[in-house]
């Protein structure tokens, strides 16, 4: 009893280690002077807030066409939270990423009653300033306007590496939206899984979304 015991507790500490170098590998991807918030999966720099581990990992993936079906965890950048009302912005289930305007391509995604829409810009996310309102899209009965294909063919959000089976954001991919209400933002996706060195074999699937963003509170502000 009394190993059963250590065993047990040894690997609570190690799960606890992982959470903490996982944090610490984010904070070094934001710029100095940061403070923190009341919230503690928040940190805020100046006008860039970063938001850890948003848990949309309750999914499972039909291997014969990709498609995601589970949870949505739906997220407000008015209110910097997940919410379980009708604000919300975006949702995420594993890979897929769906916004509050357009419509429904399966049946288990939540009703949208926004005017969201997003696109996908390629650059430094300090360095898009403006958004194009004629590349914004909404969700359509034939599929999300992000693709969503386990980041196979890299034209949405992220890369798949076949020998490691991770999936990882691409670097200079950045999600603009247009919010719900009319009011826009900027996103880009950090990292993908709740641990430093995922391990799939391990079950180590991801679905938890740890990225940056800026929000344009100003109804029908474009410029960021």
């Amino acid at each position: 009893m009394i190993s059963l015991q250590i065993q047990i507790g040894t690997l609570a500490a190690n799960k606890k280690m992982q959470k903490l170098n996982l944090l610490l590998s984010v904070l070094i991807l934001l710029f100095t002077s940061c403070e923190k918030s009341s919230n503690n999966d928040i940190i805020i720099d100046e006008d860039v807030i970063t938001f850890v581990e948003l848990n949309a990992s309750q999914y499972d993936v039909n291997i014969l066409d990709s498609l995601v079906t589970g949870k949505f965890e739906k997220f407000s950048f008015s209110e910097g939270d997940t919410v379980i009302n009708e604000n919300w912005d975006v949702a995420f289930s594993g890979t897929t990423i769906i916004v509050n305007g357009g419509d429904s391509y399966s049946v288990n995604q939540p009703e949208r009653t926004g005017n969201a829409a997003v696109y996908i810009a390629t650059g430094v996310m300090s360095d898009i300033k403006i958004v194009d309102t004629n590349k914004l899209e909404q969700d359509n009965a034939s599929g999300p306007a992000i693709i969503d294909d386990l980041g196979i063919s890299e034209q949405g959000w992220a890369s798949y590496d076949m020998s490691t089976h991770l999936l990882s954001p691409t670097a200079g991919k950045v999600l603009v939206f247009r919010t719900h209400d009319n009011k826009y933002a900027k996103m880009e996706i950090l990292y993908f899984y709740d641990s430093p060195e995922p391990d799939p074999s391990n079950g180590d699937y991801g679905g938890f979304y740890t990225f940056n963003y800026v929000y344009q509170s100003e109804e029908g502000n474009t410029m960021f």
